[in-house]
């Protein structure tokens, strides 16, 4: 299933005129119309989402679509350095949102690694930080997903 905007809830995204929750207002944007219900459920807690997908359902905001799930194509498995590089990468990148002591922590941590199996502890800092802190947004929600991702992938196996 996936949900799309009525003119009414593009309307809407522009005006903001109608007095709708920080989270009303969330999903309405996310309805994009290319995010089925599953993707959307694993950017914002079920107890938030469908209480205001029912509301901007009933106020004529969305509207839903039954769309068949294309597969979802194979993950790309990273060798030992990529998957090194783009662990250092975005968790450099996500480190700058903790406090001051614990941005320290994790940045003293990713200098000193080594490979992938060194930035474990600084995955599990971001992981126990950042979603802790409440303000978690469904993009920091992907990034952290993307992270925790990286951190459990395997490395590619070598060309016989």
């Amino acid at each position: 299933m996936i949900y799309l905007k009525t003119a009414a809830g593009r309307a809407e995204v522009q005006a903001r005129s109608l007095p709708l929750t920080p989270a009303q207002r969330q999903v309405l944007i996310l309805c994009d119309g290319e995010r089925f219900e599953e993707d959307l459920l694993e950017m914002i807690p079920e107890a938030t989402f469908r209480p205001a997908l029912r509301h901007l359902y009933a106020a004529g905001l969305l509207e839903a679509r039954d769309v068949a799930r294309p597969p979802k194509a194979e993950p790309v498995v990273l060798g030992e350095a990529e998957r090194f590089r783009a662990m250092v990468e975005l968790a450099t990148s996500m480190a700058v949102d903790l406090g001051f002591a614990a941005r320290i922590r994790a940045q003293l941590q990713i200098e000193k690694a080594n490979n992938a199996g060194d930035l474990k502890g600084v995955v599990d800092l971001l992981v126990r930080d950042l979603a802790g802190q409440g303000k978690k947004t469904p993009l920091l929600a992907l990034r952290l997903n993307k992270l925790r991702q990286l951190a459990a992938q395997q490395e590619a196996p070598a060309a016989a």
